[in-house]
């Protein structure tokens, strides 16, 4: 497929259970980086496959893999997504169908915590989650036992008999928070360490974008946040407000004073944080991922600065070409 956006060639890849399906006519990535599933959708022609729409009607379960190759061969490349089908639309009218569901994680989504896990450290429950879910591992080992997470940082975790609903997802998520660590699944194997280092890419205002907004929200730029909380083994109560714009406020319960003091002061920088937000469009690539760090330039204004990418979507259409959009927070 020759991109209209520029002077490359595309190839798209779709494979369910390492079987090739042809007629990709369409194709979506959502991807939402650390502690969510990436999404996709995909547009086939069914009279491109044998067994034509009788094939994909009859679709129980599948895997996909997705690639995306560039160049002026159009060589097809690394696998960018490999996930599970969640839902099968076929329109017998116009002879397509579309292929839809969300990477790897799923496994781990779907999943329902059973047990308490109050003697194991988090690796090793990541470690296991990730043998059940027949999923490789990317873990970085971890020395506390969960169960002194409630001791130490007040989490609810799920270990308790009131929260064995929670998810596993939902539980290594705690975890992960917990160690500072990020969480995520990219292709068939799950992360769970520090969040990895990337090297920041440089954009200009006028060369690399299709469009491009920055958004100042004025209330979040100094927002204001009081945390209360109630500790019953000191039988005291205790209050710390910061900031001036806006206000939330929010009751944790069981800190000192001081833990009060330095949940007011990580609060505020997380609302912060989200105060200038930038959204624009480019030509499609791959290198560019969530949680990856752009530089911005050419605008002639102070919002030339260092942003954290949040989302990315990436179009990938016949008539098109090759789009993708993104949302990225400004580095404080």
């Amino acid at each position: 497929m020759f991109d209209t956006v520029g002077s490359r060639s595309i190839a798209v890849g779709v494979a369910i259970d390492g079987v090739p399906v042809a007629g990709v006519e369409r194709l979506e990535l959502m991807q939402c980086g650390h502690f969510a599933a990436d999404r996709f959708q995909v547009w086939l022609a069914t009279g491109a496959t044998l067994g034509g729409a009788a094939l994909f009607a009859g679709l129980q379960a599948g895997i996909v893999t997705i690639t995306i190759g560039l160049g002026s061969a159009g060589l097809a490349g690394e696998p960018i997504l490999t996930g599970q089908i969640d839902n099968v639309a076929v329109d017998f009218g116009t002879g397509h169908v579309v292929l839809s569901g969300r990477d790897l994680s799923a496994r781990l989504i779907d999943a329902e915590v059973a047990q308490s896990f109050a003697n194991q450290t988090a690796s090793e429950i990541a470690t296991a989650f990730a043998a059940d879910a027949a999923l490789e591992t990317n873990v970085t080992a971890t020395s506390t036992p969960v169960g002194q997470y409630y001791e130490l940082a007040h989490m609810r975790t799920g270990l308790g008999l009131h929260t064995r609903h929670v998810t596993r997802w939902d539980l290594l998520a705690g975890f992960a928070a917990f160690e500072q660590f990020s969480l995520s699944v990219t292709g068939t194997v799950l992360n769970f360490g520090p969040p990895a280092l990337r090297a920041p890419m440089l954009l200009t205002f006028g060369r690399d974008f299709l469009s491009l907004v920055v958004d100042r929200a004025l209330g979040l730029v100094t927002p204001k946040v009081t945390v209360t909380s109630w500790n019953p083994k000191l039988k005291q109560s205790f209050s710390q407000s910061s900031g001036t714009a806006g206000g939330v406020t929010l009751v944790r319960p069981n800190l000192t004073q001081a833990e009060v003091d330095q949940e007011t002061t990580a609060q505020q920088a997380a609302l912060a944080a989200q105060a200038v937000l930038l959204r624009a469009s480019m030509p499609g690539e791959l290198s560019l991922g969530p949680d990856g760090v752009i530089l911005l330039q050419g605008t002639g204004t102070s919002l030339d600065a260092s942003y954290v990418v949040r989302t990315i979507e990436r179009s990938v259409d016949m008539r098109q070409g090759f789009i993708q959009r993104f949302e990225a927070l400004q580095v404080a």
